[in-house]
């Protein structure tokens, strides 16, 4: 078997290694930072309820407080049912996200807790965890993120969900007298849950993943064919040198191999340039893509520096040959 056939099979076989190796380190690591960013959207969804239940209760709650103890019962004063009506209207237009205050022993039926939402709460129960829960689960549509916060019974919840007797006649009214009382103060009642889908960050981390493995290929068949063409080249430069001075000598043969070294740094630097925009494209989008190519910005030229080095060698080597040549003339 001929060596240069040789080298290309182990570059072949150490790409293949290399793409698979890139790939299993890879998707952990994209799939984390795609978990990281639906997290962040799902605190900053909690922070939001815990924003409208405080406005509830510090704005709305006073003004109708003499309606609670009156005839009829507003739920506008209660906290959880503002936050749910807002988060029902981001619902409305993006159907996977989703918020709930979820009870053991709720007024309102439907706030009582399913299996899994039981669980949290249990969890938060036991001591489990200090203040935040975070748990994914799968769904019809996907694997889908959890936040949760624990519902505490502060003094306040107590004057509606303390005994039957004593909520106000506005309460058991509407909802009876056997469901949501007996509640304790400092007692864990339920957990505020966020659920956030994580299926468009996957499928970006999955878009990432593949646009690296498709540069790390390319930047491997390149070196592939810088393998295969270089030495062509060599010979080619070799041969006309032969024609126009006879035989070469050590100056002209350390440009050639000064040359076809600069055309590697040339290559090489622009795999880089390709992989910075890859980057780019991959972070922000088709419209940082556009940004990063706009000519008029300067900052955009510094990716361009990673070319500097070969030109350099080539120019220079295409000095050192000149040189030869006057020297040969002379």
């Amino acid at each position: 078997m001929r060596i240069p056939l040789k080298v290309n099979l182990v570059v072949l076989l150490v790409a293949a290694i290399g793409v698979e190796l890139f790939g299993i380190v890879a998707t952990p690591f994209l799939d984390n930072i795609a978990r990281a960013e639906v997290l962040q959207k799902a605190r900053i969804m909690m922070e939001a309820a815990a924003a409208i239940r405080a406005y509830t209760s510090n704005e709305i709650a006073p003004l109708l407080n003499t309606s609670i103890v009156g005839s009829s019962f507003h739920p506008q004063t209660v906290p959880a049912y503002a936050a749910n009506k807002n988060f029902a209207l981001l619902a409305s237009k993006f159907h996977d996200y989703a918020y709930r205050e979820a009870a053991l022993n709720p007024m309102n039926p439907a706030n009582r807790a399913v299996d899994w939402e039981a669980d949290i709460i249990n969890d938060f129960r036991a001591s489990l965890h200090n203040g935040e829960l975070i748990t994914e689960r799968e769904t019809h549509n996907g694997r889908v993120l959890n936040l949760s916060h624990p519902i505490v019974s502060a003094g306040p919840c107590l004057s509606c969900h303390g005994t039957a007797d004593q909520a106000p006649l506005s309460i058991i009214a509407t909802y009876g007298t056997q469901n949501g009382f007996g509640w304790k103060r400092d007692e864990i009642v339920g957990a505020q849950i966020v659920s956030v889908p994580m299926a468009v960050a996957l499928e970006h981390a999955a878009r990432i993943r593949s646009v690296f493995i498709g540069v790390l290929v390319g930047v491997f068949l390149l070196l592939i064919v810088l393998f295969n063409l270089l030495p062509a080249l060599m010979i080619t430069v070799s041969r006309g040198d032969e024609r126009t001075g006879g035989v070469m000598n050590p100056r002209a043969a350390a440009a050639q191999s000064i040359k076809a070294f600069g055309y590697g740094l040339l290559a090489a630097g622009m795999v880089v340039v390709l992989v910075v925009y890859t980057v780019t494209y991959a972070s922000k989008g088709l419209a940082g893509l556009e940004k990063a190519l706009d000519p008029f910005t300067l900052s955009n030229y510094a990716s361009l520096t990673a070319i500097v080095p070969g030109l350099l060698t080539i120019w220079l080597a295409a000095l050192l040959k000149s040189h030869t040549r006057v020297g040969a003339g002379n």
